[in-house]
């Protein structure tokens, strides 16, 4: 989802553009653990450019949540965990509509609204 960048809403859900963005992350992700002197121990690994910060947070059961910021949002370790521990397991995973083995893309209006909520509330992302 993207909240600061205008988007075309016939390609919000485009397959194309979820494989170039999953085949970017998994190459990303890959070419830093590997020139990284350290592994990060809490989950959370951020990437710098001179454009763009990535902030991606790593959970314990393979989940990714990830967050495209420009290079003055400062560090969102404790926002990236804000929302997986107080929106994501509170919406999604006690729901009992969810299945971690499903495939299918995660449908949970509440799950939006709080994650909108939170974002929108963010000095970064005003």
């Amino acid at each position: 989802r993207e909240w600061q960048k205008p988007s075309d809403p016939r390609r919000a859900n485009d397959p194309e553009k979820q494989r170039l963005v999953y085949g970017s992350l998994y190459s990303l992700n890959d070419m830093v653990q590997r020139m990284a002197a350290v592994k990060p121990k809490d989950g959370m690994m951020t990437i710098k450019t001179n454009r763009f910060t990535m902030h991606q947070f790593f959970t314990a059961s393979g989940m990714r949540f990830v967050l495209n910021t420009d290079n003055n949002a400062g560090d969102l370790r404790q926002n990236m965990y804000h929302i997986y521990a107080m929106i994501w397991v509170e919406c999604v995973v006690k729901s009992p509509l969810w299945s971690p083995q499903s495939t299918k893309a995660v449908d949970s209006p509440l799950f939006d609204r709080q994650l909108n909520a939170y974002l929108e509330g963010l000095s970064c992302f005003r």
